[in-house]
C-alpha cells in the first residue's frame, strides 16, 4: 500500500516538473494584443448610416452604453 501511494506521488512530481520544463523552454509561444481594433457597424444598402457608441455610467456605479442610429440625410 505504501509503496502504490509513494508512486502516484513520485508520478504528481514527474508531471508537474515536465510541465515546468515544457513551459520554460518556450515551446508554445506567448500571444501578445496588438492594439485596439476599432469597428464600425453600418447599414450595408447605406454605407453612411452607421451606429455611435457612448459609454454611461448608471445610479449603481457601472457603466452602461447607449448605441444610437445616425442617419445621414438622403
Amino acid at each position: 500500500m505504501k509503496d502504490k501511494i509513494f508512486m502516484i506521488l513520485l508520478g504528481i512530481i514527474a508531471v508537474n516538473l515536465t510541465i515546468q520544463t515544457v513551459k520554460d523552454v518556450g515551446l508554445f509561444s506567448t500571444a501578445y494584443a496588438q492594439g485596439i481594433q476599432r469597428v464600425a457597424i453600418c447599414d450595408p444598402i447605406r454605407p453612411n448610416d452607421c451606429a455611435s457608441v457612448w459609454p454611461r455610467i448608471l445610479n449603481d456605479g457601472r457603466m452602461d452604453l447607449d448605441i444610437m442610429t445616425l442617419m445621414t440625410a438622403e
